[in-house]
Order: C-alpha cells, then structure tokens, then sequence
C-alpha cells in the first residue's frame, strides 16, 4: 500500500440540514433568561451542501456580500427592531431602507470598546508536571502567527508529551506508539498523499508559521508542543 490509509477503516460523518444560532441582543447585566435571541434564520438558513460540507444560505436581500484578498466574505445585518408575539421576543432585521429618518440610528456611531489586554494562554510551570517531568528535549522556541501572537514551543520525544502522560495509558503502551510514530516519521515523506483528495471544495490551509522544522537529530520520534501562546507586544517584534 505505500503507506496509503486504507478508506475502509475510515468513518464519515454525514452533516444534516439542522443547526441554528445562539445570537442574542441584550444590554449588560440583563439576567441570562431575559436575553432576546436574533432571528437568524431570516437571513442564514443551516443547510447541508452536500453530506460531508455544512453551510448558511444567505438571505441576500438582508446581507452584503464582497469579495477580500482572503476569501468571500459576508457582512451581517445592522439594523434590528424588537418583536413581541406574545409568547417568544426576538429581534429582527430592519433593512436600511426601512429605518424610521427619526430613530437617529444611521447617524450614529459606536466605538470600539476598551478591552483588557489578553492575558497568554500558558502551561503549568511546576518542575513535577507533565510538562517538566520528563520534559522535552530542545526549546524554546517561537513561531510569529499571523494573527498578530506569538506561539513558545518545545520539542518532546512522543511518548513523553503531556498528553500522553496524562492519557492513562501504561508506560509500555506508550512505548509501542512510540515506535509506531519513529516508523511513521521514517516513512511518511512530506511529498507523498496518504489520504485522498476531497471530491468537493479545497482543503483548508494552515498558517505557514505553524509548519516549523525538527532541530538536528529529532527528525524522528520528536513533536512540537506549544507551550504558551500570547499577544505580541510590539509590532515591530513580528518576523
């Protein structure tokens, strides 16, 4: 087989035409049983494109489209005003050609609020955890995203990941997937298709700072863990 994943142990999920929105519009400190949904579904119907590809329909009367240098975009409705049947309050789209001239909405503007700086999502630092003990065996080191954070990583020897270790799974368990995992890296070149191409659609891309190298000697058996992801600080830190 070359490595190819047989499809026959594969399993596929097939989507279906539900799903919905939990978009509510409500002022602060209104009590969780008093927030007001949006009436979603008037302008984004959940459908299923084919069984593998979920989407909205959009209701192009009450959206925008346009077109990015990153992809198709869809802009949302602005306006909403409340409804009360009685029974269910929601609030529902009002097109801009509809807005009553004294309601003062078009010429008014909102500010961005101020939000606290994002604290970085980071890991435990005890020398006894998962992460310390045994630890890993190069970093760290760092990928610059470009969503504006930086990702610390370190190389751990695959069996020895935290997750792993914490998985419950018998240290002689964990040294059959390591060996598992040293034939794979030997095997398993980066020119090479193991899975078969989608029928539909493109396969999504990653970010290529997330595709980073082995240091010398770790090209095998060894992965990248992230350890702390955060903000960066300077722009003019950003490689």
């Amino acid at each position: 087989m070359g490595g190819v994943i047989d499809p026959a142990g594969a399993f596929v999920q097939n989507f279906k035409n539900n799903g919905g929105s939990t978009w509510e519009i409500y002022t602060e400190k209104t009590a969780k049983d008093k927030k007001t949904p949006v009436d979603w579904k008037s302008f984004g119907t959940p459908t299923s494109l084919e069984p593998t590809t979920y989407g909205y329909k959009w209701n192009e009367s009450l959206v925008k489209k346009s077109v990015s240098p990153d992809g198709a975009l869809v802009t949302l409705p602005e306006y909403f005003h409340l409804v009360n049947n009685g029974k269910k309050s929601q609030w529902v789209v009002v097109k801009p050609s509809d807005l009553p001239s004294d309601c003062g909405l078009k010429e008014k503007t909102f500010t961005r609020p101020k939000e606290r700086a994002q604290e970085a999502y980071d890991t435990p630092d005890e020398p006894k955890s998962t992460w310390k003990t045994p630890g890993p065996k190069a970093g760290p080191f760092q990928a610059y995203l470009g969503d504006g954070s930086v990702v610390t990583y370190y190389w751990y020897r695959f069996a020895d990941q935290p997750a792993m270790l914490n998985a419950d799974i018998a240290k002689d368990e964990r040294e059959k997937m390591q060996e598992k995992v040293e034939k794979l890296h030997r095997a398993w070149t980066k020119d090479r298709e193991y899975l078969a191409p989608p029928t539909v659609g493109k396969l999504a891309y990653l970010d290529p700072a997330q595709i980073v190298k082995p240091p010398k000697g770790l090209e095998v058996g060894y992965v990248p863990i992230a350890t702390r992801q955060e903000m960066v600080k300077s722009t003019s830190a950003v490689k």
